[in-house]
């Protein structure tokens, strides 16, 4: 296998540029963890590495008008020093439950999502708090929700000159919950056999659940009918008529729908307080 030539560009428009140049043939390394795998297993045969540490603006995670702004180079660490906001506790359980501090030091949130693994992590509880994705590219810049962003497993909107410059969380209103579960084979660093994050937002009246590892794309299942008369039973039926687990060396089909409503019936419990 030959080498790949490696670039690390200081702007995006150097980043953008070198994608346009290399059109299918380049890949974009920020933490790695995923795609030097992949390339070790020769899943993907890159010709250029692009880096995009060195883009000052892609290492800010900063709270601005838009809300919570994650860039492509924020590793997942950095996410858990936001404890101390209640309304995105949900995706700081879900960044702590993704494998090991050292892979965290590494790894980044919007890689996690532009990687689009069924069983990502970060996506059930960006996709219940309404993120986005920004992406640039030659043709200037544009946001999609994470929950359209990803079409399927390994599979996402995003062009081959494009790069996902950031993740977006909108403000969330004071006194929003969130909380997020995951099952997993064994204790410590693996792999969700199914996860569920769920929101519930005071101003927007908003009551949103957004479950992983059971579609090949993000589900997600707006509640808000029932904002003000939580009913377990019904939103259990609406995931499980969303989603499609299937039977893998992991786990089982209904083993995955035992769980996912095990974990809907636990968040319910957790979130009446």
């Amino acid at each position: 296998m030959t080498a790949p030539q490696y670039e690390r560009p200081n702007t995006i428009d150097g980043v953008v540029s070198l994608l346009a140049e290399n059109s299918g043939d380049a890949a974009l390394l920020a933490g790695g963890t995923d795609l030097l795998a992949q390339m070790r297993s020769r899943l993907v045969r890159p010709g250029l590495l692009v880096d995009v540490k060195g883009v000052e603006e892609l290492r800010r995670l900063e709270q601005t008008d838009a809300g919570l702004s994650i860039g492509a180079a924020v590793i997942l660490n950095r996410i858990l020093e936001e404890q101390d906001r209640p309304e995105l506790a949900a995706l700081v359980q879900a960044v702590g439950e993704l494998a090991s501090y050292p892979i965290r030091n590494r790894a980044t949130l919007v890689g996690n999502v532009t990687n689009a693994s069924p069983c990502a992590d970060t996506v059930p509880p960006l996709c219940a708090m309404g993120a986005s994705v920004e992406l640039q590219g030659p043709r200037g810049s544009r946001r999609i929700p994470v929950v359209e962003y990803i079409t399927g497993n390994r599979e996402t909107r995003r062009a081959a000159d494009e790069v996902a410059t950031q993740v977006t969380v909108p403000p969330l209103s004071r006194g929003t919950w969130s909380g997020f579960r995951k099952r997993k084979r064994v204790r410590g660093h693996d792999l969700a056999l199914a996860s569920v994050a769920l929101l519930r937002d005071p101003e927007r009246r908003r009551l949103r659940l957004a479950v992983g590892s059971c579609t090949p794309q993000p589900c997600l299942v707006e509640l808000d009918d029932m904002y003000d008369r939580p009913d377990v039973d019904e939103a259990n039926r609406r995931v499980q008529d969303g989603i499609h687990p299937i039977d893998d060396v992991r786990a089982s089909i209904e083993y995955r729908r035992d769980m996912v409503e095990v974990m809907i019936r636990r968040l319910f419990v957790e979130m009446r307080g």
